[in-house]
């Protein structure tokens, strides 16, 4: 998962929340062009934060961590998961508040602030995908591990008696119980 992005910072800008908030917002081109370069700003963001966890599942995927190892993977990306809501609920709820028509000047800021608000779902999405494909081969995994297993056949003579004795020996629990 990457490290050094500050979604408040890089991908939501709260200078802009402050902005869509205002009563003046649909008139101003600053804003426009700034709608617009957040558009392309978070498209690019988001490219690179789906690679980013790509990289991340094949890595857990030939990395060799067991069940246990990909189900706390899976918790760690969900803790991830909630602290990105938290820090695009201010952004998806001041976006949402905007998406009603206003005015004609309007319908260009309107296309860009819908398409901003999906790109703040699609963000999160990114993480749930993560963490359910993390589940998957954690289950996958799984169900290797309890393979059942089956015998070869022994070619010559075998001693019962000295099978019996190393099998005894081996699990107590069950010579206790037949011992009963």
């Amino acid at each position: 998962m990457p490290d050094g992005f500050d979604i408040a910072r890089d991908f939501s800008d709260p200078a802009l929340i402050n902005a869509l908030r205002s009563e003046v917002w649909p008139e101003s081109l600053e804003l426009l062009a700034r709608l617009r370069r957040r558009v392309m700003e978070n498209r690019r963001a988001l490219e690179e934060h789906a690679n980013e966890f790509d990289k991340a599942y094949e890595a857990a995927t030939h990395g060799g961590l067991d069940v246990e190892g990909l189900v706390q993977l899976a918790g760690t990306v969900r803790e991830a998961e909630r602290g990105a809501a938290e820090q695009l609920h201010p952004w998806m709820e001041a976006l949402r508040e905007r998406l009603t028509p206003q005015s004609e000047r309007a319908q260009e800021a309107q296309q860009y602030l819908q398409e901003l608000h999906e790109f703040a779902v699609a963000w999160l999405v990114t993480y749930q995908t993560l963490r359910e494909r993390l589940l998957k081969l954690a289950s996958e995994r799984r169900d290797i591990s309890r393979k059942v297993l089956h015998a070869r056949p022994v070619d010559g003579e075998i001693d019962h008696k000295a099978l019996s004795r190393e099998f005894i020996a081996r699990f107590p629990n069950i010579r206790a119980a037949l011992a009963k």
